[in-house]
């Protein structure tokens, strides 16, 4: 059997034949708030843009299907069981409100699986009895294991409970200054990035809370954008304790436990070089300096610098011979 030379991303669109376009319209637009992006009217279809999707509402009166000598249209003669859009933000009372607001009934809700993972999910009909699922974000799945032990800390899995203890690091306009996103400024937003850093939207054991001794959390530090064994690493650590060499501690155990446990081939980080304090904990722990972009980061309207570094598995192997062997 030869190999697939391709993969699937994701699904790009689907194509519906409607009916009635007016409804269609209002239904897709005015109730799921999918927007026009593409209209010709000379075979009758109208694409509509669904965040990176596409659904193409194509009228069975207009050229196109009437050349294909297309039948009426009946709701027992489906050809698809249903479509499944992914929304944000999923929460379910204010969803269902909306619907009822516009005459739409929930037909089905629970959890179920999708391409991320379990989440919510409820089930409604479009005007036409085509079956819409609207489907929130992935459960996040917490894990108790592993814990990092260092000489003064303690990492061990994040999980969403520790928001409340996260918060006012991530919402102090200090501690937040060199970081990829501005303050913010609730508890549900705290959750939010908690949950994006746990599988299944990032990779398992990715994510750990800075603790002094396995308590409250007064930092976090995270893989991210792993591909083809590379990967991101972002720390915080709350004011509080900085100034007592707690993130080189925190990324130094977070690096081994990148390389020798997670397989990893590369390991780099993203610096803004006015965060000399970040630029120390780099050099600390062994990363080299690769390059500084210059604007290459957008944030709050301009644009900044990025220095980065990494590690590579073989730097890691030959800086712990070399501690081993007390050179």
């Amino acid at each position: 059997m030869s190999r697939i030379p391709f993969s699937l991303a994701a699904l790009d669109h689907v194509v519906l034949r409607v009916p009635d376009m007016a409804k269609a319209l209002a239904f897709y637009t005015g109730v799921l708030g999918a927007y026009e992006e593409r209209r010709i009217d000379k075979i009758g279809l109208i694409q509509l843009r669904a965040g990176q999707s596409i659904i193409d509402l194509v009228d069975l009166g207009g050229a196109m299907l009437s050349a294909e000598g297309a039948r009426p249209f009946t709701p027992e003669a489906r050809n698809v069981d249903h479509i499944c859009l992914r929304v944000e933000a999923f929460d379910e009372a204010a969803i269902e409100k909306h619907l009822r607001r516009h005459g739409v009934e929930i037909i089905e809700r629970g959890e179920r699986y999708g391409a991320q993972g379990n989440g919510p999910s409820v089930y409604v009909r479009d005007p036409f009895g085509t079956v819409i699922e609207l489907k929130g974000p992935a459960t996040p799945i917490e894990s108790e294991t592993p814990v990092l032990k260092t000489a003064r800390l303690i990492l061990r899995p994040a999980k969403i409970s520790d928001a409340e203890a996260l918060l006012p690091a991530f919402k102090d306009s200090e501690t937040m200054r060199y970081w990829a996103h501005l303050p913010i400024k609730s508890l549900a937003e705290m959750k939010e990035i908690i949950a994006r850093n746990l599988p299944p939207q990032n990779r398992e054991q990715g994510s750990f809370a800075i603790t002094r001794d396995g308590g409250p959390a007064i930092g976090v530090v995270n893989f991210y954008a792993e591909r083809e064994s590379t990967s991101g690493l972002g720390y915080i650590l709350d004011k509080d304790h900085w100034g007592q060499g707690y993130v080189a501690e925190a990324v130094a155990a977070a690096v081994d436990h990148g390389f020798a446990t997670l397989r990893l081939h590369r390991i780099w980080l993203e610096i803004d070089p006015r965060n000399q304090g970040s630029v120390r904990v780099a050099e600390k722990v062994g990363f080299t300096l690769e390059g500084h972009f210059r604007k290459s980061f957008f944030l709050a309207g301009e644009y900044l610098d990025s220095v980065f570094y990494a590690m590579l598995y073989e730097d890691w192997v030959r800086k712990r011979a070399s501690a081993t062997s007390g050179r």
